[in-house]
């Protein structure tokens, strides 16, 4: 069914012929984009409150009104059944994130990019979406809604991983017998453990203040770290009885290993 013959008369097509509409039709149909519009029975009262609003979105008869074929391909819906059939509680029930979605759109106006959404394809499984959504609103009367909808769970599982793969990082660092500091580019500490903070007698707050540089008898200790920034090129010095082993960091900044130095403790 082509769109033309799908949107009503009281669709604000202004000026757009038959035809017009008809090409716009094919040029969603092609699209690798998944498209939608959603339709409500009844129209939603925007003049209510807020969580009156919520339930007028899941529960006044919506339906599709218009999607292409890259909304079955996403949603993994059979190839002979009808998208716009099918009940839009199947991919978008009333759950918490969608609720949460909804109220986003309403602070928004109902006019949101990459708005986050949880759907459920037809295999049963959930996925993370993002829509970009508008919508159609005559006298406080939320008619339908449209958009683009992106499955984004491939990212958000490369963040999850990410994620992971530096709250082990920092496990490490607090769990290692030595001290380390990290600096960044400009010699401002960005990390240290509570090691460092034990040999250094200085509070982790403390040093990721900027202790070091406010400190005058830091001031050598500072010198060779921004020399080392400077030119890659480590070094180690003896500052109050502590080793410090700086090393360049290949991203810029440096990092340290603090130990503490056996023969200047027993010489003294």
């Amino acid at each position: 069914m082509i769109a033309s013959q799908r949107i009503p008369a009281t669709y604000p097509l202004t000026n757009t012929s038959t035809l017009d509409v008809e090409i716009l039709a094919g040029i969603i149909s092609a699209s690798n984009d998944a498209c939608w519009c959603m339709e409500f029975s009844e129209p939603v009262d925007l003049t209510a409150p807020e969580r009156e609003i919520v339930r007028q979105v899941f529960e006044n008869d919506p339906f599709w009104r218009f999607t292409n074929p890259a909304m079955a391909r996403l949603y993994l819906l059979e190839p002979k059944k009808d998208f716009n059939s099918r009940p839009t509680s199947e991919i978008f029930p009333w759950n918490e994130q969608n609720e949460a979605f909804v109220r986003n759109l309403i602070d928004n106006g109902f006019e949101m990019d990459a708005g986050p959404a949880l759907d459920t394809r037809y295999d049963g499984v959930q996925i993370y979406v993002e829509n970009d959504v508008r919508a159609h609103i005559e006298g406080g009367k939320l008619l339908r809604i449209f958009g683009i909808v992106r499955n984004v769970g491939k990212h958000r599982l490369r963040e999850e991983t990410i994620q992971e793969e530096l709250s082990e990082a920092l496990n490490i660092l607090m769990d290692l017998p030595c001290g380390a500091i990290a600096f960044n580019e400009v010699a401002e500490v960005i990390a240290v453990n509570p090691a460092a903070c034990k040999l250094l007698g200085i509070p982790m707050e403390n040093l990721l203040a900027g202790a070091l540089s406010q400190n005058t008898q830091s001031s050598d200790v500072m010198d060779t770290v921004r020399r080392v920034i400077a030119t890659g090129q480590d070094e180690t010095i003896v500052e109050n009885l502590v080793g410090w082993n700086i090393a360049a960091r290949k991203s810029g900044g440096a990092v340290v290993c603090l130990q503490p130095n056996d023969a200047e403790v027993h010489h003294s």
